[in-house]
């Protein structure tokens, strides 16, 4: 599984973790979004005051924290209007009232919090078998705590995640990741091209995703790219995604940057996958692309 699993293979998982069975997790991973229930709720390490004490260590820590004030609405993407920038400690202080959402990420690095983590993940890779273990790249824990009724935009992301809802309800649709009438190809290029609003929400098709309505203990498995939005209930909502970046999604990403560059060039390229030799010859152009830029990086 790679040097940078390595801290996760042999850690005892929390036991039991996962209710459902281990054939639902393999039949499904990554095709179809699916609920599942689990024994995370009630932690002492999720409720509020271990959070706000949390908040306090990563204040000086942009790089792991995001946090946005403010109404959002399903279509705004991550760019939607915030309102009043409110700092960290008063944003997570008064979550219940103030209409946010705080990101904390690459929460299995943490000391207190990790090893609770890197047990999720050791159960995931143990339940989802060797599809998930031979394909990964690296795993990471990112925890979503957020205001009752706030509204997670519609987007897309590109890695697999198992979201687990830990305090309070949501409700979360799921669309099909495989619906290119959805979002096209054109979206994609743009997305793995650095637009991470690339996939356009379409007010016509909000029916068409597939509504979970979450509780503390249940969850729900959400494959790459497949576009989802979320709405909270009445109360506070802490939940866990645990996130697999993917060697196979990586490579289709380099396929469709170069097809961004060939587009904006006046070519119309073949999707991904329409041709296994034009994938091979794109990837290896985006190699010959890449050697410039790697061969600087060891001289800066």
């Amino acid at each position: 599984m790679g040097e940078r699993l390595g801290n996760f293979v042999g850690v005892a998982p929390a036991a039991p973790l996962l209710s459902n069975s281990e054939d639902q997790f393999r039949r499904l991973y990554n095709r179809e979004s699916f609920q599942f229930n689990h024994q995370l709720s009630g932690n002492p390490l999720f409720a509020l005051p271990a959070l706000i004490a949390y908040a306090k260590r990563m204040a000086t820590r942009p790089e792991i924290v995001y946090w946005s004030n403010g109404k959002v609405k399903v279509g705004d993407g991550w760019s939607g209007a915030e309102g009043h920038r409110l700092t960290l400690l008063d944003t997570i202080s008064d979550i219940a009232n103030n209409d946010s959402q705080v990101l904390f990420k690459r929460m299995e690095l943490d000391p207190e919090y990790g090893p609770l983590i890197r047990s999720v993940i050791s159960k995931l890779f143990e339940t989802v078998g060797p599809q998930l273990q031979q394909d990964v790249i690296v795993a990471r824990g990112t925890l979503l705590i957020a205001s009752p009724h706030r509204i997670t935009a519609y987007h897309i992301d590109s890695d697999t995640n198992f979201l687990f809802q830990v305090t309070g309800d949501k409700t979360i649709s799921v669309f099909n990741h495989a619906d290119r009438t959805l979002v096209s190809h054109q979206e994609l290029e743009q997305y793995y091209s650095g637009n991470i609003n690339g996939a356009a929400f379409k007010q016509a098709r909000l029916q068409d995703g597939h509504a979970y309505d979450l509780r503390a203990g249940t969850g729900v498995h959400i494959p790459c790219m497949a576009p989802h939005w979320a709405q909270n209930g009445d109360n506070l909502s802490v939940a866990l995604s645990v996130n697999f970046d993917l060697k196979s999604v990586v490579q289709l990403g380099r396929i469709y940057r170069l097809n961004h560059r060939l587009r904006r060039l006046g070519f119309a390229p073949s999707a991904p996958g329409a041709s296994v030799w034009r994938d091979r010859f794109k990837l290896a152009v985006a190699d010959g692309l890449a050697a410039p830029r790697r061969l600087l990086g060891r001289k800066g």
